[in-house]
């Protein structure tokens, strides 16, 4: 029976809690000041509105593709890594070598079979919001393509549709929103790497990461330089 010590579920709890607040903060409370986020969406509404404005919108489907084969290389790389936590999964389950191999780690006395495991499961579901994110991510470009299609032809003095410009917009955005959520969960899945070998560590990695994602979406000198 997997049964974690008191550390690793407070250990586990700090990383949940962390791991949503900054989701929340990052996608709501953020949106008050300049971040990658909020600037990103303010191109996407202009480049629909652009793109509503032009006669030839090959570039814009040509755009669009390449955002869907980033999604897709996600997808499936996910996909791998989900594959491969299974892998060693079995792995641990068939050889002592491994947890053995993990005990002669810095901070690695407390490991054992049934807690590798079970950390390897909680990685492993991770992994497959990860991968729903990504999947989701690719339809909504997908259909942000399919809208660009239904834009009609311009006309001299024809007003534009904004209804339509609003709806590819929200697409756009919501996309590239569950893009960034699945790459935020690639980058607290490293904590739950070090929790395998302590809690402590996993403690300390999620704290290291939450501050370069912050650096990175709202202090780097991409934002900066977008918000010029």
């Amino acid at each position: 029976m997997y049964s974690f010590a008191f550390l690793d579920w407070a250990a586990l709890a700090l990383w949940a809690l962390v791991c949503l607040g900054y989701g929340f903060f990052a996608e709501r409370v953020g949106d008050r000041r300049p971040n990658l986020m909020a600037s990103m969406a303010h191109f996407r509404r202009t480049w629909m509105r652009e793109a509503y404005l032009r006669d030839a919108r090959i570039a814009d489907v040509g755009l669009i593709g390449n955002l869907m084969q980033s999604a897709t290389f996600f997808s499936s790389t996910t996909l791998l890594v989900i594959g491969a936590s299974f892998a060693l999964m079995g792995t641990i389950e068939r050889s002592v070598e491994v947890v053995e191999l993990m005990r002669r780690l810095p901070f690695g006395v407390r490991v054992t079979q049934e807690l590798v495991e079970a950390k390897l499961l909680v990685l492993t579901l991770v992994l497959v919001y990860a991968f729903f994110r990504f999947s989701w991510s690719l339809r909504q470009f997908n259909l942000v393509n399919i809208v660009i299609g239904a834009f009609p032809a311009c006309g001299a003095g024809q007003a534009p549709d904004e209804r339509l410009i609003r709806m590819a917009s929200r697409l756009n955005e919501l996309a590239g929103l569950n893009f960034t959520q699945g790459l935020r969960a690639y980058y607290y899945a490293v904590p739950l790497l070090l929790w395998i070998i302590d809690p402590w560590l996993l403690v300390v990695g999620t704290l290291v990461i939450t501050a370069v994602l912050g650096y990175m979406e709202f202090r780097s000198a991409t934002v900066t330089a977008l918000a010029e």
